[in-house]
């Protein structure tokens, strides 16, 4: 299928060679499309508002990696740099093209914030980190408009249907009894990884192009594998760990963030450095143990879920019994 414009390497191009300076910063702005940055906003939703903002976004989160991941597969297409040596790669990226899991995720999250506080200037400053961290990523000549079209349109569907869905679950999990909803719990956190399976699978004996990772290897120096698993078990991990974190913190009374803005700044400072600081080093922790080299996916998991459920009921529980609550 020809989209024509819409998959131009030109733009890329064009865009890149407008202005140094302009390419330069924008090229910076890759970090807002990192695991850091969004456990970061993961993290001052959940201490700045509520953990039940937060372990929504984190579940939202979650199955939005998965669905991006069988997107991918499903579609297959290229990247930019993998297919045309004028387009300049600033950073190596070995899954598929489209949708953009940028743009995706900005869209989620960004839109999720932003329905939520539902304030003025906080719905400017979600639109304005969307625009940017999409528009990084064509100056970065890893993403078509194609993808970033396509990332836009699939995360505001996902989440329409999150809203739409989210307090039906709820309402249905709280009625259930707690090995019950523990077992619902564990199936919610698969669903990225039964939503990747399928589109895996899909690819038969489909091959990477030679042409494409030639072309990427010479730009990035990194030799690309876009037709495996990479992410759903990180998202599995972040969904379980949230909702598990989430339900050990309900069972011990819950917490409220402090009225007090002074002592929720505290509490959010010391949290999020926390959290950020165990999402470094956990994964050393597995490298150590012998889980890594054994089995990468499982410490992927144990990572991400370690870190949310370090979020959504370690803090809170300390905070709590510190005297930083309502």
């Amino acid at each position: 299928m020809d989209f024509g414009l819409l998959m131009d390497p030109g733009i890329n191009i064009a865009v890149q060679n407008f202005s140094p300076t302009v390419t330069a910063f924008f090229t910076r702005g890759e970090f807002l499309d990192s695991m850091p940055w969004y456990i970061l906003i993961i993290s001052l939703i959940s201490l700045g508002l509520h953990p039940r903002y937060g372990v929504r976004l984190a579940t939202l989160f979650g199955l939005n990696v998965g669905l991006n991941e069988a997107a991918k597969l499903a579609c297959h297409m290229p990247r930019p740099y993998w297919v045309s040596a004028a387009v300049k790669a600033f950073s190596a990226h070995s899954s598929f093209g489209f949708p953009s899991g940028a743009a995706m995720s900005g869209a989620v999250v960004y839109g999720y914030i932003a329905l939520l506080v539902r304030r003025y200037p906080v719905v400017i400053i979600c639109c304005l980190l969307l625009l940017a961290t999409s528009i990084v990523r064509i100056f970065s000549g890893i993403h078509y408009l194609l993808d970033i079209l396509g990332g836009w349109i699939l995360g505001l569907l996902l989440l329409v249907v999150f809203l739409l869905a989210a307090p039906k679950a709820e309402e249905y999990a709280g009625r259930l009894s707690r090995p019950a909803r523990l077992a619902l719990f564990a199936f919610v956190s698969a669903i990225p990884i039964l939503l990747v399976v399928p589109a895996y699978l899909s690819l038969g004996g489909w091959q990477v192009p030679a042409p494409w990772i030639e072309l990427a290897r010479q730009q990035t120096g990194a030799v690309i594998h876009p037709d495996r698993i990479q992410y759903a078990w990180g998202a599995a991990g972040i969904i379980f760990g949230s909702l598990f974190g989430y339900e050990f913190l309900q069972s011990r009374g819950g917490w409220n963030p402090p009225a007090d803005l002074k002592r929720r700044a505290g509490v959010i400072f010391a949290g999020t450095i926390s959290v950020l600081l165990i999402n470094a080093a956990i994964p050393g922790v597995w490298v150590y143990l012998g889980i890594a080299a054994l089995s990468p996916q499982i410490a992927v998991f144990l990572s991400m879920a370690g870190v949310t459920f370090w979020l959504m009921a370690g803090v809170p529980s300390l905070a709590a019994k510190a005297g930083f609550t309502k």
